[in-house]
């Protein structure tokens, strides 16, 4: 079973799109267990940092929260195809 999960990225740039490939064989886990959410919430747990909230610039009152990679993306969500 092939799975493709993408994974939106939020940057200055708009919004970043990772493309993550795998099939049930090369995770080693059968077929039926396998679900994008599954694969995503892995890759978020990895790749990315909560913050309850965040300040970026401490002369601004705004506060961001949610979950940020090393170089500062803001995780939006992730998509099946």
């Amino acid at each position: 079973m092939k799975v493709i999960v993408v994974i939106l990225l939020l940057n200055t740039n708009g919004v970043e799109k990772i493309e993550l490939k795998t099939k049930s064989s090369w995770l080693k886990i059968p077929e039926a267990i396998v679900q994008c959410s599954d694969i995503a919430e892995e890759w978020r747990e990895i790749n990315t940092t909560y913050y309850a909230s965040r300040n970026l610039d401490p002369t601004s009152p705004k506060e961001q929260q949610g979950n940020y990679t090393r170089d500062g993306k803001l995780m939006i969500g992730y998509m099946c195809q």
